[in-house]
């Protein structure tokens, strides 16, 4: 389980010592205006928390800590998991964010959603990459567009509340690190 590094984040793989931070993200309104679960309870939110833990465990990847790379504090998270109801060609992964209100408008979010796009792409071996976000969570929309992917259609999340699906294949991926990594 490495570490991902940015200019700014250090990105952790989920670990016990984050109990607390999601336990008070998933009860602050204000994070989970968007999420079709609304507030979680503290119980829920430790049953997620347990879930991080495993699927890192079994699956390798999953759910991590964002942090400043300057001072450890914590930012919020990021999150990779399997999509197996995009319709895409497997293996799909879904990524999502969350980050703390006094980090919003940093760039945090896209940040450490892209150093995750390319784990998906460069270790997983993930065919595609989604996310979902609800219609007036603009600031979402837009990170899925720097991070390259584009409108895939209107589904229903994990709660039964409709949402924009986006998505990047690989292949688009491909061209769009090639591409900048042959610039001067």
């Amino acid at each position: 389980m490495r570490k991902l590094l940015t200019a700014r984040l250090v990105l952790i793989p989920w670990q016990q010592r984050f109990a607390e931070n999601l336990i008070q993200m998933s009860s602050d309104e204000r994070v989970m205006r968007f999420v079709g679960s609304g507030l979680w309870s503290r119980d829920y939110a430790f049953q997620r928390h347990e879930l991080a833990l495993r699927q890192w465990e079994q699956r390798g990847f999953g759910m991590r800590a964002i942090t400043e790379r300057d001072d450890g504090a914590f930012l919020g998270l990021v999150s990779l998991g399997d999509d197996e109801a995009s319709g895409l060609e497997a293996p799909v992964l879904e990524i999502g964010w969350w980050v703390e209100p006094h980090a919003w408008g940093r760039g945090i979010a896209t940040e450490a959603a892209a150093a995750v796009r390319d784990e998906a792409f460069k270790r997983t071996g993930a065919s595609s990459l989604t996310a979902c976000f609800h219609r007036d969570n603009v600031q979402s929309k837009r990170i899925m567009a720097k991070l390259g992917m584009s409108f895939a259609g209107e589904v229903t999340d994990r709660y039964g509340k409709p949402a924009h699906m986006y998505a990047l294949r690989r292949a688009k991926w491909m061209v769009a690190t090639n591409a900048n990594s042959s610039r001067p």
